[in-house]
């Protein structure tokens, strides 16, 4: 299972959307007390509730995905289903954080970008990367059926 580079790219793809759980999207030195997300001064995933749902769904597709190894046919559709997922996310959170600039007016200069707001995008890059090798295994595979 390892040994395979879309598991590689899978685990990669499972660990940048786990991130997403530790790391903010957005940070701001005082506290808005004008946009309800930023309260506390960080904008996270535990802010919206469509972030945390999608985030759910996309990371226990890549999960599973991880371990349908023997069914690449399977592995590749729920990869474009993570990727799917992944990519409701990332267009959530640029209008939830469009949402929140709107909100904040004149204050949301002194907001600051962090870590996290780049992290769906590389899930999506890490799936895209996966679904590629998977579909290239199952081609060399089949090539290789043809010849015996």
């Amino acid at each position: 299972m390892i040994q395979r580079i879309q598991s590689i790219y899978l685990i990669l793809a499972v660990a940048a959307l786990g991130l997403q759980f530790v790391f903010p999207f957005a940070s701001s030195p005082e506290s808005m007390s004008t946009a309800t997300a930023m309260a506390d001064g960080v904008f996270n995933l535990n802010d919206s509730m469509i972030l945390l749902i999608s985030t759910g769904v996309a990371l226990a597709l890549a999960v599973f995905a991880v371990f349908l190894f023997k069914n690449r046919p399977v592995q590749s559709r729920i990869t474009s289903l993570g990727m799917f997922a992944s990519t409701i996310l990332a267009v959530a959170l640029a209008v939830q954080y469009i949402l929140l600039l709107q909100q904040m007016g004149p204050s949301s200069t002194s907001m600051h970008l962090q870590a996290g707001i780049g992290m769906p995008a590389l899930s999506v890059f890490m799936l895209w990367l996966a679904n590629r090798a998977i579909r290239k295994d199952e081609a060399l595979v089949r090539s290789s059926e043809r010849l015996r």
